[in-house]
């Protein structure tokens, strides 16, 4: 369908602009080793590319894309809990189940806890400038994460919870901060 044919046109496109990220990190370090440049942008399209895991990552953007994957392997401790969840649902659906077990156990030992509020993390109760510090819509991405990797409905729950009672006290603020939380809240 010409659907497909446009995902698959879009999806060619950003492996090359990831191509293009590394190679740029390539002749930044002038012959030494590449290291870092790992960044929001990286993380987002390793994030975007798990959902198409049946396309293949192509010939010249595999060395990219295996050097930014395993760049999130190694520094995911350093991101946003955002970050950390977009890390943990690329790699646990590329097949890395331990490193998203071991971003999930970060997670819910960083959480708090509340009968009344569910599970929470503090920062999200203040939420933040930028667009990944917005509190519904990290929170709704880490319940996916949670859901699909650790498949615990309990805690599945608790954090539903908190997402409920922030539009029962307050308001989900933006039209995408309700879109990710009605669809957490469907999952």
């Amino acid at each position: 369908t010409s659907l497909t044919i446009l995902i698959q046109r879009a999806v060619v496109y950003l492996d090359k602009k990831l191509k293009e990220d590394y190679d740029n990190l390539v002749k930044l370090t002038k012959g030494k080793p590449v290291q870092g440049g790992l960044s929001d942008i990286q993380i987002q399209f390793l994030y975007m590319r798990s959902f198409f895991t049946e396309m293949p990552v192509g010939g010249e953007t595999f060395t990219a894309y295996n050097y930014y994957r395993k760049q999130a392997q190694q520094t995911w401790v350093k991101e946003s809990k955002y970050m950390q969840g977009m890390i943990a649902l690329s790699l646990f659906r590329t097949q890395d189940i331990k490193t998203s077990n071991d971003i999930i156990a970060s997670l819910k030992q960083n959480a708090l806890h509340s009968e009344e509020m569910g599970m929470y993390w503090k920062e999200f109760n203040t939420g933040g400038y930028y667009w990944y510090q917005a509190p519904i819509e990290s929170h709704a991405l880490l319940t996916e994460a949670f859901s699909e990797i650790s498949k615990d409905n309990k805690i599945t729950d608790d954090l539903k919870t908190w997402l409920l009672k922030q539009k029962q006290t307050q308001n989900w603020k933006t039209t995408k901060a309700t879109a990710d939380a009605c669809y957490v809240l469907l999952l």
